[in-house]
Parts: C-alpha cells; structure tokens; sequence
C-alpha cells in the first residue's frame, strides 16, 4: 500500500472522535484508523466538542445508515463553524460509494476517504489542517498490491479482539452494494492473520472473531477454486489460530452458503476452540426469489448444510439475514421464507425491509410493493424468531455454562473504578458480562468488587438462574 510519509513533527497532543456504524469490518478499520493518527499524536476521545478531528465511519448496506451519517454531519456544523481549525472526515463504505459528491453535498465536510485508503490518512489530515485542503481518495489499490495495516496490540484491557483475515466480495449479489464498496477479495497472508493472532494473546487477548465480507471464501484468491496454490483454505486457517497456546476461543463471520465447505463443516466437529455459533446469511426461503437476488443459493443445499453442521457439532447456535420486500417477493415467496425459519429454527437473525442502493442490478427493478406491506412482512418475521429464539434461550434455564469474562455490564460499565462507591452509584452490586460458547451474554453478580478487575479473560462454570429477552443471569459456579 502506497502512502505518502510524513515530513514534519506534530506540534502538540490532538485528540480523534470517531463515530463507527455497521459491521463488524468497520469497528476493526476504525481501531486501525485510531492507530495510524498516533503518528500525529492523535489520541481518542469520546466528546466531540473537544476533538480537533472528527470521522465518520460509514456503512452503506443499507440506507438508514447513510441517513444516520447525514443527520449526524448536520449536528456537526455547529462544531466547525466555532471551530474552523476541526478536520470533519467521512470514511468507509459511504464514502467509497459517493465519493467527491459528498464535498460537494455537505460544504463544512474536509475529507472523503473509502476502506482502502485508511493508511493516507494522516496525510491528508494534515493537508486539511495546514492548508485547509478538501481531498476526496476512494481509489481502489489492486488486489496484487494491496497491503493489510499491520494491527498493534490493544492498550485498553479487552480480552475479545476482531481480527481481519480478508476483505471485498467476488459474489456480486443484486441487492449488496459491498463488491462497488469494498472491492474485490483480497485475503491476508495466512503467516500475517497467524501473527497477529499471537500478538493479541501475548497482550491478554483470549477470544478473536475472523472478519471478512466472505471468510469462507478465505484463500481461494490465492489458490483458485480447485485449491491450487500455496495458501490455506478457511478451515486450515482455522487449525493454525487455534495452534496458538493461551488462545482460547475463536469466531468467524460472515459467511456466504456456496462456500461452507466440508471442511470447515467438519471443524466444528473436530476443533474445540472454534465455537459452536454460526451466522450464515440466507436471505428468503423462496428460491425463486434467491434467484433475482443472484444469491445461487438452493434451499434444500442450505438446509442440508446446517443439517451436518447440527451432526458435526449438536449445539451449534445458527443464526442468518433475511430480507423481506424484495422487489417481486409475492405473498407465497414471504410464505416459503416463515417456512425456513420454522424448519431452521434459528437461534437468532437479523431482518431487514429491502432498501435499494445504489448502482446495484436489483435497483433498476420497480419496488412493486408497498411500505405498509413490507413493515407488515418484517413484523412477522421479527414474531415468530422472537417465540423460537425465546424457547431455544429457555433451555439454558438451570444449565451451567463455560462463560468468557469480558468485563463490566452494561449497567456498571460507565464506573471508572471497581469500589463499593460505584456500585451504590449505579444500584446494587457489580455485575460482569461473559459469553457462552453459543455467543449469548450472560451477566454474573459479585460481591467481590475486585472481580471488575480479575474476572474478565477468565472462563467460569456459570448456573443460569434467570432467562430474559436477549441474555441470561446467573451465578458463578467455579472457575476453569
């Protein structure tokens, strides 16, 4: 990756606020947005009425985010107007999509800066700052020639890390807007995702997720689909992360159907680090719908897969996408989709009305129906998983299971020290969040007010006393 050094010393301590929204791709690239502006002795912030530079992280899977991204530039211009010297930055998958039309949209708006330009960024902050330049870089750089930012390790306590092992998609699906995006596939070197594997756990890291638009097309732009060449496929990838001493749980996502492969089928079964939770988009349970999506997905193969992934690994928790609405869904189409979703029984998904974007082959089709319909579709959708994710959280009542700490609730997560003082501030005493393997939060109350401290990055035998809508409470039973 190609970049311009920099060639003058920062004068003093600035501070970043950067707004990240979407997926999980995007929380990685913001740390490592976060990480590049050190050299211009950026630091972090989370008020943006003291930060000298404020980004925008953008998706653009769907239009409410862009939505969000224009209500939150317009909240903005107040900032800039009392302080013309702030550098207001746009990046991500928005600006990959719009380009130079977003300066010309949004005046007060200094940078346009797409996913694959995330090491100019210093540069260019600093042209914004200095000369009061507005610069637009969203250039795509060639698969052939393109660098993935070297990660450094977290100084902030975590003990959970995303960990990117590709980016781009080669699927082209006529509703996604990802391949115009982010690219083509492009897949670390195994020995680089390996490495930075271990330099996560050498700094306390215990869990990572595996991201890429496709991970389980991981290799295949190094080996070809008949796996010739000299990189690991996504399963063997696998095998190596989990070599790792002091590692003790891996994820991935996301995943298309056409690529879950036996092998990776088969390292559920074989490979107890990998964890029993599997997100595997479907989209609709009519294939005739599937087949204007482009998804060249068959249900019965789909079905079949999560099948021998329930025979691999019996508590696997699977979960998906389905959207609803799409142009051309008929009544009988949605029909066959709640049919899925019976037969599946899915642990949870994620539902979404269809939203054209831009530029993709399903946008050119006439949105035949109407927005009261499509609302009525999702409200379905969104009632029958709520009663089967409902049942399936229900047999956890009583269960005890192996839950990693990551740290403070929710509800004690804004005190900054573990002492009695901050617990009676926010009621009762502290509590601590944890996973199951089934990536199902689990929240543990504690008397012990050094357990804020000690706990997280730990693994614990948890009784499940109490089951709610989307988590579960329990007591400690004993640690590993």
């Amino acid at each position: 990756m190609m970049h311009t050094e920099l060639t003058s010393t920062p004068d003093r301590q600035r501070f970043v606020y950067i707004e990240t929204m979407g997926c999980q791709m995007n929380v990685y690239d913001s740390e490592r947005m976060g990480e590049v502006l050190s050299s211009e002795q950026y630091a972090p912030t989370d008020d943006r009425s003291t930060a000298d530079l404020i980004i925008i992280n953008t998706c653009s899977v769907r239009d409410k985010s862009e939505h969000k991204m224009v209500s939150m530039l317009g909240k903005l211009r107040p900032l800039k107007e009392h302080n013309p010297e702030l550098v207001l930055a746009v990046s991500g998958c928005v600006a990959q999509q719009e380009g130079e039309k977003l300066l010309k949209r949004v005046p007060h708006l200094d940078l346009v800066v797409g996913p694959d330009q995330i090491a100019d960024l210093p540069v260019m902050v600093r042209n914004a700052r200095e000369q009061r330049s507005r610069a637009t870089a969203t250039r795509f750089i060639h698969k052939n020639d393109y660098e993935f930012i070297e990660a450094q390790a977290p100084a902030d306590g975590r003990v959970t890390s995303f960990v990117t092992v590709m980016k781009g998609c080669n699927k082209f699906c006529s509703f996604c807007i990802v391949p115009s995006t982010r690219g083509r596939e492009v897949s670390k070197p195994s020995d680089k995702v390996v490495s930075e594997v271990q330099m996560l756990v050498d700094s306390g890291i215990r869990e990572v997720t595996l991201l890429g638009q496709n991970v389980n097309s991981y290799g295949l732009d190094k080996r070809g689909r008949k796996g010739v060449g000299g990189e690991l496929d996504f399963s063997g990838l696998i095998d190596r992360i989990a070599a790792i001493d002091g590692l003790e749980r891996i994820r991935f996502t996301t995943s298309h159907p056409m690529d879950c492969s036996d092998r990776l089928i088969d390292a559920f079964g074989r490979q107890p680090k990998l964890m029993p939770w599997f997100h595997l988009p479907i989209q609709s349970g009519s294939e005739r719908v599937l087949r204007m999506m482009r998804r060249r997905t068959i249900v019965e193969d789909y079905v079949d897969r999560i099948e021998r992934l329930r025979k691999a690994r019996p508590d696997i928790a699977m979960s998906t996408d389905i959207i609803v609405g799409f142009p051309g869904e008929s009544r009988a189409d949605f029909e066959q989709t709640l049919e899925l979703l019976r037969r599946v029984r899915y642990s949870s998904i994620y539902a979404f009305i269809y939203s054209p974007r831009p530029g993709t082959a399903a946008a050119r089709i006439e949105d035949d129906i109407p927005l009261a319909e499509k609302k009525e579709r999702l409200y379905a959708v969104q009632q029958l998983q709520n009663a089967v994710t409902a049942k399936w959280l229900q047999s956890f009542d009583g269960a005890e299971l192996d839950v990693l700490f990551e740290g403070p609730s929710r509800l004690h997560s804004r005190g900054q020290k573990s002492n009695s003082i901050v617990a009676r501030a926010v009621g009762g005493p502290p509590q601590l969040m944890g996973r199951t393997p089934h990536n199902v939060k689990v929240n543990v109350e504690t008397t012990d007010f050094y357990a804020l401290r000690d706990w997280p990055g730990q693994i614990a035998k948890v009784r499940i006393d109490h089951v709610g809508n989307h988590s579960l409470n329990g007591s400690l039973v004993a640690f590993r």
